[in-house]
Formats: C-alpha cells, sequence, structure tokens
C-alpha cells in the first residue's frame, strides 16, 4: 500500500488534524497590527472611526480616555507622590462618532490643589462639535432627507442626538458656510480660457452660475448668483464680482451661453472686446424646433449636425444657410429663430478648434451637469421657506458636483485655442474694417 492515503479515505484523525492547521492561518492571517500612535488614533476616532465598526470604535475611545487618565493620575489605587490630580469617578458624556452623537462614560480628573475639576484633552478632541453639521450636509447632498437620516447613520446602541430638527438646523451652519467660502473664494492666480454661464429655476427664482475652465482643462466653479428673473442687471452684478475675486477680463475668453440676450448684454458690458461669443448648439436646434413641426425634426437634426460638424466656416455658414431656406418654405418664424445669432454658433469652427475640444465648447452640457446633481438633492425639498434657503440647496448640490468634475474633454487643445482667441481679438471688427475704408 501507498504511504499516502485518498483524499476520501484518510483516517478521521489525520482531517481533524488538518482541519486544526486551517484553523490557526486563518486566525493568524485575521490578525491586523495598527502602527499609529495616541494622537493619529484620536485624530482616527474623532473623524468617525471609518474603519471600525461603531461599537468597536466606542470601546476604542473609552480606551483612549482611561489612557489619559492614566497617564495624568497613575494607576488606580497606585500612591504617587507629588501627583497634582487624582481620579474622580466618571459622569454620562459624549462623543461624535460615525457622524451621530454617542453616549460614553466620561472619567472625571480633579486637582489635588482645590482648583476644581481638570478637563481632558482626549475628551475635547472626541466629542468635535463641529463634525455632526458637517457630516449632515455630507449625506444630505448625497441624497438623504432629513427624514431618513436615521435609517441610513450606522446607529449605535446608545446613540442620541440625530433627529430631524438637529440635522436640519447642523445643515443650515454647514451650508452657509459653504455659500461664504463660494463668495469669498480667490482666484487671483488662475487664467480661464473659458466660461460657461446658465440659470436654473428654482423654486419659482432664478439662480444664475458662472463655471470656468483653466488652462489646463479643469474646471472651477465661479459664483452664483439669485435673482427673480434672468436679467442682465442679475448677471452683470455675478460678473462684476468675479472680477474683484480675480477674475482677468482684459484677456481673452470664450463665452459660452444658452442664448439668452441678457446673458450676452452682461458679458459685452464687463469683458467688452475680449469676449468671444459662443451660443449653445443644443439650445439652437430646440429653439428652432419649438417652431417647428414634429415631422421635421430629425431632417432639422441632420442639416444642423452637417453644419456644426464642419472645420471650415465658410462651409458650414453656407449649410446654415441653405436650411434657413429650407425653413421659410415651412415656418418663416423657425428660420427667423436660426437667423437669429447664426454667427455665434459657430465660433468655435471660426477659431479652428479640434472637434474633442469643439464638442465640448458648442453647449452648455459641462454646467447643466453640475445643475443635474444640484437638482438631485433640491428635489427632495418639499417647503421652501426663504430665498436664503434656497441658495444654500443650490450651493450645496453645485459644490458637491464640483467634487467629481473631471478635466474637459480635449483640454491638450486649449493652448490652441487661447491662440486662437488672440487672433480672433485683435482682428479689427466689420466696422473698424469699413470705417477704414
Amino acid at each position: 500500500m501507498s504511504g499516502s492515503y485518498p483524499k476520501s479515505s484518510r483516517p478521521r484523525k489525520y482531517r481533524r488534524r488538518v482541519r486544526k492547521i486551517e484553523r490557526q492561518a486563518l486566525d493568524q492571517a485575521r490578525e491586523v497590527q495598527l502602527p499609529l500612535d495616541v494622537e493619529s488614533l484620536v485624530e482616527l476616532t474623532r473623524q468617525s472611526l471609518s474603519s471600525f465598526a461603531v461599537e468597536v470604535g466606542l470601546k476604542v475611545a473609552q480606551c483612549l480616555l482611561e489612557d489619559e487618565v492614566r497617564q495624568r493620575c497613575g494607576e488606580r489605587h497606585e500612591r504617587l507622590p507629588g501627583r497634582q490630580e487624582t481620579r474622580f469617578g466618571h459622569q454620562p458624556g459624549f462623543i461624535t462618532i460615525a457622524d451621530q452623537k454617542v453616549s460614553i462614560a466620561k472619567p472625571r480628573v480633579r486637582s489635588t490643589s482645590g482648583r476644581g475639576e481638570a478637563d481632558l484633552e482626549r475628551y475635547r478632541l472626541l466629542q468635535s462639535p463641529d463634525a455632526l453639521p458637517q457630516a449632515a450636509l455630507d449625506h444630505l447632498v448625497n441624497g438623504v432627507s432629513t427624514r431618513r437620516y436615521e435609517q441610513v447613520v450606522q446607529l449605535a446602541r446608545q446613540g442620541f442626538g440625530v433627529k430631524k430638527s438637529s440635522v436640519s438646523r447642523g445643515f443650515v451652519r454647514a451650508s452657509a458656510a459653504e455659500v461664504e467660502r463660494l463668495a469669498e473664494r480667490r482666484v487671483d492666480d488662475e487664467r480661464f480660457a473659458v466660461i460657461f454661464i446658465d440659470a436654473q429655476p428654482y423654486a419659482g427664482e432664478m439662480m444664475v452660475v458662472a463655471l470656468g475652465i483653466t488652462t489646463a482643462g479643469e474646471k472651477r466653479l465661479l459664483g452664483l448668483r439669485q435673482g427673480a428673473t434672468e436679467n442682465a442687471t442679475v448677471v452683470t452684478s455675478l460678473l462684476e464680482e468675479l472680477r474683484e475675486r480675480g477674475v482677468r477680463t482684459d484677456l481673452p475668453t470664450l463665452f459660452v451661453l444658452d442664448g439668452a440676450k441678457a446673458l450676452l448684454a452682461a458679458v459685452v458690458r464687463v469683458w467688452g472686446k475680449f469676449a468671444a461669443i459662443q451660443r449653445c448648439q443644443v439650445h439652437k436646434r430646440r429653439n428652432v424646433e419649438a417652431h417647428l413641426p414634429d415631422k421635421h425634426h430629425d431632417e432639422l437634426r441632420e442639416r444642423l449636425n452637417a453644419a456644426y460638424h464642419e472645420t471650415n466656416a465658410t462651409q458650414a455658414r453656407t449649410l446654415l444657410a441653405a436650411t434657413v431656406k429650407w425653413l421659410r418654405r415651412i415656418t418663416p418664424a423657425a428660420a427667423a429663430s436660426l437667423e437669429e445669432g447664426l454667427e455665434e454658433t459657430l465660433t468655435v469652427v471660426r477659431l479652428g478648434v479640434p472637434e474633442l475640444l469643439r464638442k465640448t465648447l458648442s453647449t452648455t452640457n459641462p454646467i447643466e451637469s453640475a445643475f443635474s446633481v444640484a437638482e438631485s438633492v433640491t428635489r427632495r425639498v418639499k417647503r421652501w421657506r426663504d430665498g436664503d434657503m434656497r441658495q444654500r440647496w443650490c450651493v450645496a448640490g453645485l459644490v458637491d458636483a464640483e467634487r467629481r468634475f473631471n478635466r474637459v474633454k480635449g483640454h491638450k487643445h486649449l493652448p490652441q485655442l487661447l491662440t486662437a482667441l488672440d487672433r480672433l481679438v485683435a482682428a479689427p471688427t466689420l466696422d473698424q474694417q469699413r470705417k477704414h475704408a
């Protein structure tokens, strides 16, 4: 017989030994060492101990407090000559852990010289009173309403303080701070090659938002202005504020707008000759379709796509002129809609922007995607109480969207765009050419 057994006929004693060895190996694999100093562990606990379960984090926090008492007062029942502090029992307390307040037995220490009770440094760090408002904001902007907050937070058995009213107050404080930070954000060291401006209705009022593209292709939320309508005064106020916070208005800049006259008037008023306007091609198509019977929409899209994908501005203009002639035979109003601002829909073509970057800059999609995130937040609001509340929620959603921003597609071609903008601004206008002639 062979010295080895088939797997199915091995003796029971042999199989038990193998299982024991496997369990020992598994237990060893589960052992994890954390080479953290006390301060790092306190900070980790204060930040809600995301790597641990809530109950484990609570036990770690309790051990940290007891360790501070041991360092200051010595071991329990130990008599240390000349010590300055002594143990004084425990009292109910709380720490902030896992985005909530959790009750804990707080050790007490008092001075031996009669100066009363002494504070524990680690207890102050573990409480972190500013953590709960920011945590409430983070959960709310990720789609959690105040009514469901307690269901999604991993509650410890002794958790308290996470109620609808307390979460709402925390969100107001944190989102108001976001508004203030946005309003004071300086951009002196940034050069913005492109600025998108668009507006979104919020409960009967309009939020006008500016989004900038740096020369490296990174998207920056520049500012927001609230108004009753999308009028030139509101937009001008926003752009003037951006100028005061460091946005250069004396450098050639491409503006991508949805076609509203108020936006165009405000940009020209603040940037003047340094502004190059690109009308959103998607908005233009929608405006024309609104005047056209549905049966002609497919052909309209084919004609406009052919023109907007042209690399030669003259050829693109010729195709659009043919489309205007075609529309006149169907609906004069649709033809007039396409003619209005027709040249501005071809600015990126005239600048010779490469196709990948041109696709990014020909519509207001980059800023509308940020609005879609904000809408996912505000759709949970059942009642708008004041205008300040609208602004807070809008900023909360936009700031959350900004955290997810990626560089624009075609960003490697931005230097080419800047060169083309310089040439466009330096070129004489049609009126100047006529006066010179």
